[in-house]
Protein backbone atom coordinates (compact mmCIF):
# COMPACT_ATOMS: atom_id res chain seq x y z
CA UNK A 1 0.00 0.00 0.00
CA UNK A 2 1.57 3.78 -0.49
CA UNK A 3 3.14 5.04 2.11
CA UNK A 4 0.54 8.14 2.18
CA UNK A 5 -2.14 6.26 2.76
CA UNK A 6 -0.70 3.93 5.44
CA UNK A 7 0.40 7.35 6.83
CA UNK A 8 -3.74 8.11 6.64
CA UNK A 9 -4.89 4.51 8.10
CA UNK A 10 -2.81 5.23 11.35
CA UNK A 11 -4.14 8.71 11.99
CA UNK A 12 -8.04 6.99 11.35
CA UNK A 13 -7.32 4.13 13.93
CA UNK A 14 -5.69 6.71 16.52
CA UNK A 15 -8.85 8.91 15.84
CA UNK A 16 -11.07 5.78 16.41
CA UNK A 17 -9.38 4.84 19.63
CA UNK A 18 -8.82 7.58 21.52
CA UNK A 19 -12.63 8.57 20.30
CA UNK A 20 -14.27 5.21 21.26
CA UNK A 21 -15.92 5.15 17.25
CA UNK A 22 -17.15 1.65 16.67
CA UNK A 23 -16.88 2.00 12.67
CA UNK A 24 -15.37 4.23 9.95
CA UNK A 25 -15.62 3.95 6.01
CA UNK A 26 -13.60 6.19 4.01
CA UNK A 27 -13.45 6.09 0.27
CA UNK A 28 -11.12 8.90 -1.86
CA UNK A 29 -11.48 9.58 -5.54
CA UNK A 30 -9.09 11.52 -8.03
CA UNK A 31 -9.08 12.38 -11.27
CA UNK A 32 -11.18 9.34 -13.27
CA UNK A 33 -10.98 6.19 -10.18
CA UNK A 34 -11.12 5.47 -6.60
CA UNK A 35 -7.44 5.08 -5.19
CA UNK A 36 -8.51 4.59 -1.71
CA UNK A 37 -11.77 2.87 -0.08
CA UNK A 38 -11.67 1.25 3.01
CA UNK A 39 -13.20 0.44 5.91
CA UNK A 40 -12.45 0.06 10.07
CA UNK A 41 -13.52 -1.22 13.15
CA UNK A 42 -17.36 -3.11 13.49
CA UNK A 43 -20.49 -1.68 11.82
CA UNK A 44 -22.03 -3.67 14.51
CA UNK A 45 -20.31 -4.36 18.13
CA UNK A 46 -22.34 -7.07 19.38
CA UNK A 47 -22.21 -9.19 16.05
CA UNK A 48 -18.58 -8.21 15.90
CA UNK A 49 -19.67 -7.72 11.61
CA UNK A 50 -16.58 -5.73 9.92
CA UNK A 51 -17.51 -1.90 8.86
CA UNK A 52 -16.55 -1.88 4.87
CA UNK A 53 -16.70 0.95 2.13
CA UNK A 54 -20.11 -0.84 1.30
CA UNK A 55 -21.57 -0.46 4.63
CA UNK A 56 -25.18 1.87 4.66
CA UNK A 57 -24.23 4.89 6.91
CA UNK A 58 -26.96 7.93 7.75
CA UNK A 59 -25.08 10.68 5.67
CA UNK A 60 -27.16 13.76 7.52
CA UNK A 61 -26.75 17.22 6.11
CA UNK A 62 -24.65 16.04 3.49
CA UNK A 63 -27.92 15.00 2.19
CA UNK A 64 -28.59 18.75 1.65
CA UNK A 65 -26.33 19.08 -1.28
CA UNK A 66 -28.69 16.42 -2.95
CA UNK A 67 -32.03 18.76 -2.44
CA UNK A 68 -30.30 21.31 -3.68
CA UNK A 69 -29.25 19.18 -6.86
CA UNK A 70 -32.54 18.31 -7.00
CA UNK A 71 -33.63 22.27 -6.92
CA UNK A 72 -31.71 23.17 -9.37
CA UNK A 73 -32.47 20.62 -11.86
CA UNK A 74 -36.22 21.87 -11.60
CA UNK A 75 -34.78 25.27 -11.94
CA UNK A 76 -33.37 24.00 -14.93
CA UNK A 77 -36.69 22.90 -16.31
CA UNK A 78 -37.91 26.17 -15.85
CA UNK A 79 -40.33 24.96 -13.26
CA UNK A 80 -39.14 27.75 -10.61
CA UNK A 81 -36.22 30.14 -10.18
CA UNK A 82 -34.05 30.80 -7.17
CA UNK A 83 -35.06 34.26 -6.63
CA UNK A 84 -38.78 33.11 -6.22
CA UNK A 85 -40.64 34.00 -3.07
CA UNK A 86 -40.96 30.79 -1.41
CA UNK A 87 -44.24 32.13 -0.68
CA UNK A 88 -45.33 30.93 -4.00
CA UNK A 89 -45.00 27.39 -3.51
CA UNK A 90 -45.70 27.88 0.44
CA UNK A 91 -48.53 29.42 1.50
CA UNK A 92 -47.97 28.90 5.38
CA UNK A 93 -45.80 31.37 7.99
CA UNK A 94 -43.27 32.54 8.07
CA UNK A 95 -43.30 32.35 4.17
CA UNK A 96 -46.83 33.54 3.52
CA UNK A 97 -46.58 36.41 6.22
CA UNK A 98 -42.58 37.11 4.87
CA UNK A 99 -43.01 37.00 1.17
CA UNK A 100 -39.46 38.45 0.87
CA UNK A 101 -37.74 35.31 1.49
CA UNK A 102 -36.42 33.89 -1.41
CA UNK A 103 -35.61 29.85 -3.12
CA UNK A 104 -31.81 31.25 -2.55
CA UNK A 105 -32.34 32.17 0.70
CA UNK A 106 -33.80 28.66 2.16
CA UNK A 107 -30.86 26.87 0.33
CA UNK A 108 -27.96 29.21 1.80
CA UNK A 109 -29.73 29.42 5.63
CA UNK A 110 -30.35 32.95 4.95
CA UNK A 111 -34.19 33.16 5.19
CA UNK A 112 -33.97 35.03 8.82
CA UNK A 113 -36.19 32.34 10.41
CA UNK A 114 -33.89 30.94 13.71
CA UNK A 115 -34.13 26.67 13.84
CA UNK A 116 -37.27 25.51 15.63
CA UNK A 117 -36.42 22.10 15.36
CA UNK A 118 -40.02 20.79 14.16
CA UNK A 119 -38.37 17.91 11.88
CA UNK A 120 -35.99 16.71 14.87
CA UNK A 121 -38.51 16.05 17.27
CA UNK A 122 -38.63 12.55 16.18
CA UNK A 123 -34.87 12.39 17.01
CA UNK A 124 -35.62 13.00 20.61
CA UNK A 125 -37.77 10.57 21.14
CA UNK A 126 -35.68 7.92 19.83
CA UNK A 127 -32.98 8.71 21.79
CA UNK A 128 -35.04 9.04 25.15
CA UNK A 129 -35.50 12.55 25.54
CA UNK A 130 -38.13 13.87 26.33
CA UNK A 131 -37.35 17.25 27.93
CA UNK A 132 -38.76 18.28 24.55
CA UNK A 133 -41.83 17.72 24.22
CA UNK A 134 -43.95 19.88 21.02
CA UNK A 135 -46.62 18.52 18.62
CA UNK A 136 -44.77 17.86 15.48
CA UNK A 137 -46.06 14.26 14.05
CA UNK A 138 -47.96 15.24 10.82
CA UNK A 139 -47.56 17.55 8.18
CA UNK A 140 -50.46 20.61 9.96
CA UNK A 141 -48.39 20.03 13.23
CA UNK A 142 -44.84 20.46 11.21
CA UNK A 143 -45.67 23.79 9.49
CA UNK A 144 -47.76 25.39 12.55
CA UNK A 145 -44.55 24.66 14.71
CA UNK A 146 -42.00 26.61 12.31
CA UNK A 147 -44.68 29.61 11.91
CA UNK A 148 -46.04 29.79 15.58
CA UNK A 149 -42.73 31.98 16.94
CA UNK A 150 -43.41 34.86 14.09
CA UNK A 151 -41.43 37.35 17.29
CA UNK A 152 -38.35 35.46 16.43
CA UNK A 153 -37.92 36.62 13.02
CA UNK A 154 -35.90 39.71 13.82
CA UNK A 155 -33.26 39.42 10.56
CA UNK A 156 -34.11 40.57 7.00
CA UNK A 157 -33.65 37.63 4.26
CA UNK A 158 -29.93 37.98 3.95
CA UNK A 159 -29.19 39.42 6.55
CA UNK A 160 -27.90 36.27 9.25
CA UNK A 161 -26.86 33.03 8.50
CA UNK A 162 -29.61 30.63 11.07
CA UNK A 163 -28.74 26.75 9.88
CA UNK A 164 -31.80 25.68 9.34
CA UNK A 165 -32.85 22.22 8.88
CA UNK A 166 -36.60 22.65 8.77
CA UNK A 167 -36.49 25.25 6.00
CA UNK A 168 -34.51 21.90 3.74
CA UNK A 169 -37.71 20.23 4.63
CA UNK A 170 -39.59 22.74 2.99
CA UNK A 171 -37.56 22.36 0.41
CA UNK A 172 -38.41 18.84 0.08
CA UNK A 173 -42.38 19.79 0.08
CA UNK A 174 -41.46 22.41 -2.90
CA UNK A 175 -39.90 19.89 -4.92
CA UNK A 176 -42.91 17.39 -4.23
CA UNK A 177 -45.08 20.80 -5.54
CA UNK A 178 -43.73 21.31 -8.85
CA UNK A 179 -42.56 17.56 -9.80
CA UNK A 180 -45.90 16.15 -8.92
CA UNK A 181 -43.67 13.33 -7.01
CA UNK A 182 -43.17 12.46 -3.80
CA UNK A 183 -40.07 13.97 -2.43
CA UNK A 184 -38.06 10.57 -2.23
CA UNK A 185 -39.57 9.31 -5.43
CA UNK A 186 -38.01 12.87 -7.49
CA UNK A 187 -34.70 12.20 -5.65
CA UNK A 188 -34.45 8.53 -6.19
CA UNK A 189 -35.82 8.86 -10.33
CA UNK A 190 -33.90 11.69 -11.42
CA UNK A 191 -30.70 11.64 -9.05
CA UNK A 192 -29.64 8.73 -7.34
CA UNK A 193 -31.20 6.20 -10.51
CA UNK A 194 -28.63 8.19 -13.11
CA UNK A 195 -25.88 7.95 -10.95
CA UNK A 196 -26.86 4.58 -10.13
CA UNK A 197 -26.46 4.50 -6.72
CA UNK A 198 -29.10 1.44 -5.94
CA UNK A 199 -28.28 1.17 -2.33
CA UNK A 200 -28.86 4.75 -1.38
CA UNK A 201 -31.64 4.72 0.78
CA UNK A 202 -34.27 6.71 2.74
CA UNK A 203 -36.82 4.42 3.69
CA UNK A 204 -37.12 2.26 6.80
CA UNK A 205 -37.97 -0.99 5.10
CA UNK A 206 -35.47 -0.62 2.08
CA UNK A 207 -32.32 -0.02 4.78
CA UNK A 208 -33.41 -3.13 7.58
CA UNK A 209 -34.05 -5.34 4.71
CA UNK A 210 -30.01 -4.31 3.48
CA UNK A 211 -27.34 -6.99 4.90
CA UNK A 212 -24.55 -4.32 5.22
CA UNK A 213 -25.89 -1.56 7.36
CA UNK A 214 -24.45 -0.01 10.78
CA UNK A 215 -25.77 -0.18 13.91
CA UNK A 216 -26.27 3.11 15.26
CA UNK A 217 -24.31 3.85 18.52
CA UNK A 218 -24.96 6.60 20.59
CA UNK A 219 -22.37 8.19 23.16
CA UNK A 220 -23.57 7.98 26.84
CA UNK A 221 -21.63 8.44 30.04
CA UNK A 222 -20.56 5.37 32.47
CA UNK A 223 -19.08 6.59 35.04
CA UNK A 224 -16.07 9.04 34.13
CA UNK A 225 -16.27 7.61 30.20
CA UNK A 226 -18.21 8.05 27.19
CA UNK A 227 -18.74 5.07 25.64
CA UNK A 228 -20.86 4.05 22.75
CA UNK A 229 -24.56 2.41 23.16
CA UNK A 230 -26.33 0.67 20.74
CA UNK A 231 -29.42 2.65 19.41
CA UNK A 232 -32.18 2.66 16.57
CA UNK A 233 -31.26 4.83 13.60
CA UNK A 234 -33.80 7.83 12.86
CA UNK A 235 -35.91 7.25 9.31
CA UNK A 236 -38.40 9.61 9.59
CA UNK A 237 -40.23 11.93 6.84
CA UNK A 238 -40.00 15.41 7.78
CA UNK A 239 -35.79 14.69 7.59
CA UNK A 240 -35.80 13.23 4.50
CA UNK A 241 -34.73 16.67 2.24
CA UNK A 242 -32.29 18.20 5.34
CA UNK A 243 -30.66 14.85 6.18
CA UNK A 244 -32.21 11.59 5.73
CA UNK A 245 -30.56 9.50 3.25
CA UNK A 246 -28.22 6.36 3.69
CA UNK A 247 -25.68 5.44 1.59
CA UNK A 248 -22.15 3.69 1.78
CA UNK A 249 -19.34 6.18 1.03
CA UNK A 250 -18.41 4.16 -2.17
CA UNK A 251 -21.57 4.74 -3.71
CA UNK A 252 -21.35 8.41 -2.61
CA UNK A 253 -18.00 8.11 -4.95
CA UNK A 254 -20.71 8.22 -7.67
CA UNK A 255 -22.52 11.71 -6.59
CA UNK A 256 -18.87 12.82 -6.54
CA UNK A 257 -17.55 12.09 -9.54
CA UNK A 258 -20.52 13.76 -11.54
CA UNK A 259 -19.82 17.06 -9.39
CA UNK A 260 -15.82 17.05 -10.32
CA UNK A 261 -16.54 16.35 -13.89
CA UNK A 262 -19.16 19.29 -13.94
CA UNK A 263 -22.76 17.62 -13.89
CA UNK A 264 -21.82 14.52 -16.12
CA UNK A 265 -21.85 10.95 -15.24
CA UNK A 266 -21.09 8.32 -17.98
CA UNK A 267 -21.45 10.77 -20.37
CA UNK A 268 -25.04 11.92 -19.33
CA UNK A 269 -25.56 15.61 -18.15
CA UNK A 270 -27.20 15.75 -14.97
CA UNK A 271 -26.95 18.77 -14.25
CA UNK A 272 -25.03 21.65 -16.20
CA UNK A 273 -21.66 23.48 -15.35
CA UNK A 274 -23.42 26.66 -14.60
CA UNK A 275 -26.04 24.55 -12.22
CA UNK A 276 -22.75 23.51 -10.25
CA UNK A 277 -21.11 26.73 -10.46
CA UNK A 278 -24.58 28.44 -8.75
CA UNK A 279 -24.06 25.29 -6.05
CA UNK A 280 -20.61 26.57 -5.26
CA UNK A 281 -20.89 30.04 -5.39
CA UNK A 282 -20.63 31.85 -1.88
CA UNK A 283 -23.57 33.49 -0.27
CA UNK A 284 -22.95 34.27 3.66
CA UNK A 285 -20.05 33.72 6.24
CA UNK A 286 -20.94 30.66 8.05
CA UNK A 287 -19.30 29.12 11.61
CA UNK A 288 -18.66 25.71 10.08
CA UNK A 289 -16.19 25.05 7.42
CA UNK A 290 -11.96 24.70 7.22
CA UNK A 291 -9.42 27.57 8.30
CA UNK A 292 -10.78 31.44 8.34
CA UNK A 293 -14.20 32.50 7.01
CA UNK A 294 -15.73 29.88 5.36
CA UNK A 295 -18.97 30.48 3.50
CA UNK A 296 -21.96 28.91 2.76
CA UNK A 297 -22.93 28.47 -0.83
CA UNK A 298 -26.03 26.38 -2.08
CA UNK A 299 -26.21 23.22 0.23
CA UNK A 300 -22.81 23.38 0.41
CA UNK A 301 -19.88 25.35 2.25
CA UNK A 302 -16.86 27.07 0.91
CA UNK A 303 -13.40 26.79 2.59
CA UNK A 304 -10.98 29.00 0.11
CA UNK A 305 -7.63 29.08 0.76
CA UNK A 306 -7.31 26.03 3.08
CA UNK A 307 -4.32 24.43 2.21
CA UNK A 308 -3.39 26.88 -0.37
CA UNK A 309 -6.49 25.55 -2.28
CA UNK A 310 -10.51 25.56 -2.60
CA UNK A 311 -12.47 23.12 -0.79
CA UNK A 312 -16.12 22.15 -1.19
CA UNK A 313 -17.51 20.57 1.69
CA UNK A 314 -20.27 20.00 4.13
CA UNK A 315 -20.60 17.44 7.17
CA UNK A 316 -24.08 16.07 8.34
CA UNK A 317 -24.46 14.30 11.63
CA UNK A 318 -27.78 12.21 12.91
CA UNK A 319 -26.51 10.98 16.34
CA UNK A 320 -26.13 7.48 15.75
CA UNK A 321 -23.61 8.20 12.52
CA UNK A 322 -22.54 11.38 10.85
CA UNK A 323 -20.24 11.65 7.63
CA UNK A 324 -18.43 14.42 5.90
CA UNK A 325 -18.08 15.25 2.51
CA UNK A 326 -14.97 17.37 0.52
CA UNK A 327 -14.07 18.46 -3.15
CA UNK A 328 -10.92 19.64 -4.41
CA UNK A 329 -11.67 20.40 -8.10
CA UNK A 330 -8.44 21.66 -9.14
CA UNK A 331 -7.15 18.49 -8.59
CA UNK A 332 -10.21 16.39 -8.80
CA UNK A 333 -10.18 14.88 -5.39
CA UNK A 334 -12.94 13.74 -3.74
CA UNK A 335 -13.37 12.11 0.02
CA UNK A 336 -16.17 10.77 1.83
CA UNK A 337 -16.00 9.63 4.85
CA UNK A 338 -18.81 8.21 7.69
CA UNK A 339 -19.11 6.51 11.00
CA UNK A 340 -21.56 4.98 13.21
CA UNK A 341 -21.46 7.00 16.06
CA UNK A 342 -21.22 11.10 16.47
CA UNK A 343 -19.48 12.03 19.40
CA UNK A 344 -16.54 12.93 17.48
CA UNK A 345 -15.47 15.92 15.10
CA UNK A 346 -15.15 13.42 11.87
CA UNK A 347 -14.09 16.43 9.75
CA UNK A 348 -10.56 15.78 11.63
CA UNK A 349 -10.11 12.77 8.98
CA UNK A 350 -11.19 14.82 6.03
CA UNK A 351 -8.54 17.72 6.86
CA UNK A 352 -5.88 14.29 7.32
CA UNK A 353 -6.42 13.12 4.03
CA UNK A 354 -6.88 16.26 2.35
CA UNK A 355 -3.19 17.36 3.76
CA UNK A 356 -2.00 14.03 2.75
CA UNK A 357 -3.08 13.93 -0.70
CA UNK A 358 -1.75 17.93 -1.38
CA UNK A 359 1.43 17.02 -0.19
CA UNK A 360 1.36 18.60 3.32
CA UNK A 361 2.21 17.06 6.89
CA UNK A 362 -1.23 16.37 8.84
CA UNK A 363 0.86 16.57 12.10
CA UNK A 364 1.30 20.23 11.23
CA UNK A 365 -1.64 21.25 9.37
CA UNK A 366 -4.46 19.80 10.96
CA UNK A 367 -4.65 20.99 14.46
CA UNK A 368 -7.04 18.97 16.03
CA UNK A 369 -4.27 15.92 15.90
CA UNK A 370 -2.00 17.83 17.84
CA UNK A 371 -5.01 19.18 20.17
CA UNK A 372 -6.22 16.02 20.82
CA UNK A 373 -2.87 14.54 21.39
CA UNK A 374 -1.67 17.41 23.82
CA UNK A 375 -5.36 17.25 25.76
CA UNK A 376 -4.54 13.79 26.78
CA UNK A 377 -1.11 14.68 27.62
CA UNK A 378 -2.06 17.09 29.82
CA UNK A 379 -5.65 16.03 31.60
CA UNK A 380 -5.11 14.44 35.05
CA UNK A 381 -4.73 15.30 38.99
CA UNK A 382 -1.29 17.73 39.38
CA UNK A 383 -0.16 18.47 43.51
CA UNK A 384 1.87 21.32 44.98
CA UNK A 385 4.66 20.77 46.89
CA UNK A 386 3.74 18.74 50.22
CA UNK A 387 0.13 17.98 48.33
CA UNK A 388 -0.88 20.91 49.82
CA UNK A 389 -3.27 21.99 46.88
CA UNK A 390 -4.61 20.22 43.99
CA UNK A 391 -4.73 21.17 40.37
CA UNK A 392 -7.26 18.94 37.98
CA UNK A 393 -7.44 19.09 34.62
CA UNK A 394 -10.78 17.38 32.63
CA UNK A 395 -12.59 17.30 29.34
CA UNK A 396 -16.23 17.10 29.19
CA UNK A 397 -18.94 17.54 26.67
CA UNK A 398 -15.90 19.32 24.31
CA UNK A 399 -15.07 21.71 27.34
CA UNK A 400 -11.50 21.73 28.96
CA UNK A 401 -11.40 22.70 32.67
CA UNK A 402 -9.31 23.45 35.43
CA UNK A 403 -9.73 22.85 39.29
CA UNK A 404 -7.22 25.22 40.62
CA UNK A 405 -6.52 25.15 43.99
CA UNK A 406 -4.78 28.10 45.83
CA UNK A 407 -4.08 30.01 49.52
CA UNK A 408 -7.52 31.78 48.37
CA UNK A 409 -9.25 28.87 47.99
CA UNK A 410 -10.67 26.70 44.97
CA UNK A 411 -11.34 28.18 41.79
CA UNK A 412 -12.90 26.49 38.37
CA UNK A 413 -12.55 27.77 34.86
CA UNK A 414 -12.92 26.68 31.15
CA UNK A 415 -9.46 26.74 29.77
CA UNK A 416 -8.26 27.07 26.02
CA UNK A 417 -5.09 26.72 23.70
CA UNK A 418 -2.86 30.09 23.58
CA UNK A 419 0.35 28.64 22.38
CA UNK A 420 0.16 24.80 21.66
CA UNK A 421 4.15 24.82 21.45
CA UNK A 422 4.81 26.05 24.62
CA UNK A 423 1.37 24.47 26.07
CA UNK A 424 0.20 27.70 27.54
CA UNK A 425 -3.60 27.49 27.28
CA UNK A 426 -5.67 30.74 28.73
CA UNK A 427 -8.34 30.74 31.45
CA UNK A 428 -11.26 32.23 30.95
CA UNK A 429 -12.61 33.95 33.78
CA UNK A 430 -15.00 37.02 33.81
CA UNK A 431 -15.00 39.09 36.98
CA UNK A 432 -12.47 39.80 38.16
CA UNK A 433 -10.59 38.77 35.11
CA UNK A 434 -7.77 36.02 35.64
CA UNK A 435 -4.56 37.45 34.34
CA UNK A 436 -2.41 34.14 34.90
CA UNK A 437 -2.14 31.79 32.32
CA UNK A 438 -1.63 27.74 32.84
CA UNK A 439 1.43 26.33 31.63
CA UNK A 440 2.32 22.65 31.20
CA UNK A 441 6.04 21.35 31.50
CA UNK A 442 7.48 17.78 29.75
CA UNK A 443 10.00 16.29 31.24
CA UNK A 444 13.33 16.78 28.24
CA UNK A 445 13.76 13.10 28.27
CA UNK A 446 10.69 11.36 28.46
CA UNK A 447 8.53 13.71 26.34
CA UNK A 448 6.12 13.33 29.12
CA UNK A 449 3.72 16.10 30.46
CA UNK A 450 5.12 16.23 34.42
CA UNK A 451 4.11 19.87 35.59
CA UNK A 452 1.23 23.05 35.38
CA UNK A 453 2.51 25.92 36.65
CA UNK A 454 -0.02 28.22 37.70
CA UNK A 455 0.40 32.08 39.23
CA UNK A 456 3.30 31.47 42.29
CA UNK A 457 2.98 27.71 41.86
CA UNK A 458 4.21 24.67 40.59
CA UNK A 459 1.75 21.41 40.65
CA UNK A 460 3.49 18.34 39.93
CA UNK A 461 0.79 15.60 37.89
CA UNK A 462 0.32 11.82 39.42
Amino acid sequence: MDDKFESLGKIIRNYMRRNKIPGLSISIFQEDKIIYSKGFGARDLERFLPMTPQTLIGIGSITKSITAFGIMKLIERGKLNLEDSASKYLDFAPFKTHPDMTIKNMLSHTTGVPAADAGLSSLFYLFDDYSRVFPATNYEDFIAHIGDPEDYIIFKPGEKFFYNNDMYTCLGFIISKISGQEYVDFIRKEILEPLQMKRAFFSKDDFNNDNNKITGYLTKKKGDNLVPKKNPVPLYEYLNAPGGLYVSTEEMINYIQCLLQNGLYHGEELLTINSIKELWTPIISCPYGFGENPQYCLGWVESNNYLSTKIIHHGGGLGTSCAHIALEPDHKIGIMVGQNSCNANINVIIKAALSILLGFDPMKEVEELNLEKVINDIKGIYKSPHDLYDLKISLEKGILTADIEVDDGPMNYPIIINNLDTLEFKICGTLPPVKHNIRFIRNPKSNKVEFASFDRYLYRKI
